[in-house]
C-alpha cells in the first residue's frame, strides 16, 4: 500500500495555512474584543485535517493561530492566549477524525468549529467577563459574543463546501493528496453527500437561522426603542448620570450588532429559500410531466 510522503504532506499543510491566513485578512466584521467574520478562513484548516489527518490538521491550526497573533492580539492572561490562538485554531483539525465518515467533511467542519467555539467561550468566560453588560451572566455574554462572529462564517462555509462544484474540486485534490486506499474509502463515504435530502436539510436549517436572526434583531430593536423613549422622557429617574451614559453607549454599540443580525438574517433566509426551491422545483416539474 503506497503512502503519502511527509514532504508532500508538509507542502499541502503549508498551502492550507497560507490560504487560510490570506483569507483571514479579508474581514467582513471585526469584533471589539477580538474575533472577526472572515472569508472562509476556517475552511482550509479543516481541509488540512480532512486531507492529512487530525494531527496535521491540529498543527496547521496552531500555526495559523500563531500567525494571526503575530499581527496583534488581545489577551489578559497567558492561558487566554493559549485558548484563543493556539487551542481554538488547533481544534479545527478535529475534522480529520471524520474524514472517512459519510458527510465526513461537513460533520468534521461542524465539530472543528464547535471545538474552536468551546475554546474561545472558555476564554471569554474566565478572562473577559468584566465586559459583560450589567446583569448579564458571563457565560451568556461569552456565548453570544463568540457566536456573533463564528456562526455566520460557519454557516456560509457549510453552504460552500456542500455545493456540487466545490465538492468535486475538493474530491479532486483529495485524490491527489491522500493514498489510493484512503481515497477509495473517503470518496465512497462522501460521494453521495450532495443529494436532494442534504440540500433540503441544509436549506431548512439555514433558513431557520436566518429567520431567528431577524426575530432577535426585531426584539432588540423594540427593547432599544423603549429604552431610548424612557430615557428621553426621564421615565427612569432612578438612573444616575454615569449609569445613563453607559446605557446610551450600550444602545449605540448594539446598533452595529443589529446591522450584522439583519444582514445575516436576510442572507441566510435567501440562501435557505434558494436551496429549498432547488429541491422542490424539479419534483414539481416531474409530477407535472
Amino acid at each position: 500500500m503506497s503512502r503519502v510522503s511527509p514532504v508532500k504532506m508538509l507542502a499541502v499543510a503549508a498551502m492550507c495555512i497560507a490560504l487560510a491566513f490570506v483569507l483571514n485578512q479579508v474581514v467582513l466584521l471585526r469584533m471589539p474584543m477580538g474575533g472577526s467574520v472572515s472569508l472562509f478562513s476556517m475552511m482550509f484548516i479543516v481541509l488540512a485535517g480532512f486531507w492529512l489527518g487530525p494531527a496535521w490538521g491540529f498543527a496547521a491550526g496552531v500555526a495559523m493561530g500563531l500567525l494571526n497573533a503575530s499581527l496583534g492580539f488581545i489577551a489578559y492572561h497567558p492561558l487566554s492566549f493559549v485558548l484563543d490562538y493556539v487551542l481554538a485554531f488547533g481544534a479545527l483539525g478535529l475534522a480529520g477524525f471524520f474524514r472517512k465518515w459519510r458527510f465526513g467533511l461537513q460533520i468534521g467542519f461542524v465539530v472543528g468549529v464547535f471545538g474552536r467555539f468551546l475554546m474561545v467561550f472558555l476564554s471569554g468566560y474566565f478572562f473577559f467577563y468584566m465586559y459583560a453588560p450589567e446583569g448579564q451572566h458571563a457565560a451568556v455574554y461569552s456565548a453570544i459574543y463568540n457566536m456573533t462572529y463564528i456562526a455566520p462564517e460557519m454557516i456560509a462555509t457549510l453552504v460552500l463546501i456542500s455545493l456540487p462544484t466545490v465538492k468535486h474540486a475538493i474530491d479532486a485534490v483529495t485524490k491527489a493528496v491522500v493514498s489510493p486506499a484512503d481515497y477509495a474509502v473517503i470518496h465512497a463515504a462522501n460521494a453521495g453527500s450532495v443529494s436532494a435530502n442534504a440540500r433540503l436539510v441544509t436549506g431548512a436549517a439555514i433558513g431557520a437561522l436566518g429567520g431567528f436572526a431577524l426575530v432577535v434583531a426585531g426584539y432588540i430593536t423594540r427593547l432599544e426603542n423603549l429604552t431610548i423613549t424612557m430615557l428621553a422622557t426621564d421615565a427612569l429617574p432612578f438612573l444616575e448620570p454615569p449609569r445613563a451614559d453607559r446605557l446610551y453607549r450600550l444602545v449605540e454599540r448594539n446598533t452595529q450588532h443589529l446591522f450584522a443580525l439583519n444582514t445575516v438574517g436576510v442572507v441566510f433566509l435567501a440562501i435557505g429559500v434558494a436551496l429549498l426551491f432547488s429541491v422542490l422545483k424539479p419534483r414539481e416539474e416531474k409530477c407535472d410531466a
